[in-house]
């Protein structure tokens, strides 16, 4: 570990002697993508087991949405707890209780127990994010910060392109329990190279003293080389901030967004629009191979032009607030399409632009706490936005059934996104200061 009361100061800019800062990172995004592989699994299965425990479009609404409960009720929790016990501890415990969780989905025998096993999904996933941003908020300055966040946002894309191939593959060779079972184990085993890798910066065995002021170069140091630490803001406090307050609105639309998407296009396409169960796998798949692409090149151009002079603010209200309204416009084309070529092409577009400015949202934590705080803000962020993934499965499962079908749960998810948008762009992302 590196000497930390000797740094010096012509270091902070400077690119630095090592890269574990990118370990960092990597780690938190096999966290993100193996979270949302095993969340999105009962979404690649629904049209089977709707048949298999005779469930309408309206209760398998409330199954997705009942994830959400829990994971929205122990959002804050959740980022207290990363906080007061760091990222290491709560990582492993969270991941390895998720696996667990999944694997037993195996189990169910109806909607009943198929619930418990969602809700208790939920909570064990809950630290997920908060831990991600927490690590990122003090292993990247903020130079890097956009993409770093888009890295391991973006995983959650890949977790969603992974999943309808081989939940599919697994599911007509052994059957749709079975893919739970191989879903879960994945967690359990990522548990323990989390255990085993994860360091905060100044317990890190290979970190250079260069690579610590490079990563600390917006940070105010004592003298002995350590960050200096603002005073700690209360959570229930977090509530009295009106760019927290426009920053959770924009978070819960945005999560309407995500989770409509993820949670129901496999459906939509069958039902909706006519596809098979292979050509679904395919069509569910494409989007989120544009939205992984898509997301780091746009944080990767992001980090550029805050380099080149474009402040926090403005990076925030543009990847946000344009990548938003563009894709609830290409989102409504796609629900008017009548070919699967098209259907697809709009789908993919929407997530694709949607996901350019996803390493936003997710560095808004690290732009507006301070120091160490990130993962309290996220869980407050997290909470709020998480409300959006209770709403949409459960109110698309509703409008389902009337008069305009799927499509009319596609239109509102639209309208939604595009308030979310102005939102984005009529705040400010400035660091919060304690009072």
């Amino acid at each position: 570990m590196a000497d930390l009361s000797i740094i010096p100061a012509e270091h902070a800019y400077q690119k630095p002697l090592s890269n574990q800062r990118w370990w960092a990172v990597a780690l938190s995004c096999g966290l993100i993508a193996i979270c949302n592989i095993d969340r999105v699994n009962l979404a690649i299965v629904a049209p089977i087991v709707m048949k298999d425990f005779s469930l309408s479009p309206a209760a398998m609404g409330i199954m997705m949405s009942a994830f959400f409960w829990s994971y929205v009720l122990v959002m804050v929790p959740s980022g207290w707890l990363v906080n007061r016990f760091g990222p290491k501890l709560v990582g492993f415990w969270s991941c390895l209780w998720w696996g667990m969780a999944t694997a037993c989905m195996a189990a169910v025998t109806g909607f009943k127990s198929m619930m418990a096993m969602r809700i208790a999904l939920g909570v064990t996933e809950s630290p997920a994010y908060p831990t991600s941003t927490r690590v990122v908020s003090v292993w990247v300055p903020a130079r890097e910060r956009t993409f770093s966040s888009s890295a391991f946002d973006s995983c959650a894309r890949i977790g969603n392109a992974i999943a309808p191939p081989l939940v599919i593959w697994v599911m007509m060779g052994f059957g749709w329990r079975t893919s739970f079972v191989v879903t879960g184990m994945l967690a359990v085993l990522y548990a323990f190279v989390w255990k085993f890798n994860y360091h905060e910066p100044d317990d890190h065995p290979k970190i250079t003293s260069s690579e610590l002021a490079y990563i600390r170069q917006n940070e105010v140091l004592n003298d002995d080389g350590k960050v200096q630490r603002s005073k700690v803001i209360p959570i229930w406090q977090l509530f009295t901030y009106r760019r927290m307050i426009l920053v959770c609105i924009g978070a819960f639309c945005y999560t309407y967004y995500w989770a409509n998407f993820t949670m129901w296009i496999p459906t939509y396409l069958v039902k909706a629009k006519g596809f098979d169960m292979p050509t679904m796998g395919i069509a569910a798949m494409m989007p989120y191979i544009a939205g992984v692409s898509m997301e780091l090149l746009g944080g990767y151009l992001m980090d550029l032009w805050h380099r080149h002079g474009a402040s926090i603010n403005t990076l925030r209200r543009t990847g946000l607030g344009v990548c938003l309204l563009v894709a609830a416009v290409t989102l409504y084309l796609a629900v008017i399409s009548e070919t699967k070529v098209m259907i697809t092409v709009w789908l993919t577009v929407s997530m694709g632009v949607f996901s350019f400015g996803g390493g936003n949202k997710w560095s808004i934590p690290s732009d507006i706490a301070p120091y160490g705080q990130s993962g309290g803000i996220t869980g407050v962020m997290n909470m709020v936005g998480s409300m959006g993934s209770i709403v949409a499965p459960a109110l698309t499962g509703y409008l389902a059934t009337g008069s305009l079908g799927y499509n009319g749960g596609f239109i509102a998810m639209a309208v939604i996104v595009g308030i979310g948008s102005l939102v984005y762009i009529v705040n400010d992302y400035d660091r919060l200061v304690p009072k």
